[in-house]
């Protein structure tokens, strides 16, 4: 079946007109939604019929299940919906901001409302999927659109004051995808620090948020002067360890690592790691809240809510070495 973004191209609209023209026709000019719908017949989209009624269940988006970043939000989202008597649908991605969205314009029709985590996907996507059912963003934010940051830039501070205390003053930072809102926000806190504590922050990848990539980005580290990584994310942090482990090079003694949302395989590793905690348990709160909220009154004005992580100091940093590499 194609999807909304086929139909926006086709008919040389935008996605949210689209969207508006099957869920609210009346906020489309009438030739346009003509034009619209001919379009769509053409290339036989169905749209998800509209709700008859409060089904009692609302979605939760996140791009990659099997990354153990996520559960721990999952499980404590589905305790804040027990509370409400609110039943939870999880709805696992491919952190590929297309695919993410056409799953989501399948489902977002058949609940009440979705929390929805998708870092990368663009904002008009976003607001065309709020047309059919309320959305609430956790980790970006669209305009008109309610959202809830976790871990927000304070946490990124923190992990370069850490560093530069222990006497660090070259610092290798490996990044996200550009497109990632939260890689975004965490590299220009970075960035900002390390300027106020008047050290060299070099950033040396734009990557996938997995271990692999923390691996292969491990060997950067080698090829350059610097005495402390900060990583995107815990499993990169582990890549990195592991392979600078592989070349002889001790993590936590000869190069500082950090990694951020301290997933519960970060306290058992070796060095354990250093990492920004993430507050799961106010986010789910907060964003199911928001949630119900703009159910109840769709008009209601959107808010962003910022959450900030604190950095959990354990072995993987140490005083910088007295000879840099």
């Amino acid at each position: 079946m194609a999807t909304i973004a086929e139909i926006a191209q086709a008919a040389g609209v935008s996605k949210s007109t689209v969207s508006r023209s099957f869920t609210r026709p009346e906020s489309v000019n009438a030739a346009t939604r003509e034009h619209i719908l001919t379009v769509a017949a053409q290339l036989g989209y169905t749209p998800t019929p509209a709700k008859a009624e409060a089904t009692g269940t609302i979605a939760l988006f996140v791009p990659d299940i099997a990354n153990p970043y996520y559960p721990p939000l999952v499980k404590a989202l589905q305790a804040a919906c027990r509370r409400q008597s609110l039943s939870l649908l999880v709805v696992d991605g491919e952190d590929d901001p297309e695919a993410d969205a056409e799953e989501l314009e399948r489902i977002i029709g058949r609940v009440d409302g979705a929390i929805v985590f998708a870092p990368r996907m663009d904002a008009e996507r976003l607001k065309a999927l709020d047309a059919v059912s309320p959305v609430v963003l956790i980790n970006h934010v669209a305009e008109d659109l309610p959202a809830v940051i976790l871990s927000a830039p304070e946490g990124a501070r923190q992990a370069v004051e850490h560093l530069a205390a222990l006497g660090h003053r070259s610092i290798a930072y490996l990044a996200s995808w550009e497109d990632n809102y939260s890689s975004r926000v965490r590299l220009a806190a970075a960035e900002e620090a390390a300027d106020y504590h008047g050290v060299t922050l070099v950033v040396l990848t734009h990557a996938e948020p997995t271990y692999a990539a923390g691996v292969r980005a491990a060997d950067l580290v080698l090829a350059e002067p610097v005495t402390a990584v900060i990583a995107h994310n815990d499993l990169m942090a582990f890549g990195c360890l592991n392979r600078l482990e592989d070349r002889g090079v001790k993590g936590g003694v000869e190069v500082s690592v950090i990694g951020f949302d301290d997933i519960w395989l970060a306290s058992t590793t070796r060095p354990s790691l250093t990492t920004v905690n993430t507050p799961y348990e106010r986010g789910a709160a907060v964003a199911l809240r928001l949630l119900t909220e703009r159910i109840a009154d769709p008009a209601r004005p959107a808010s962003t809510v910022h959450l900030s992580g604190d950095l959990i100091v354990r072995n993987s940093t140490a005083p910088a070495p007295s000879l840099v590499k």
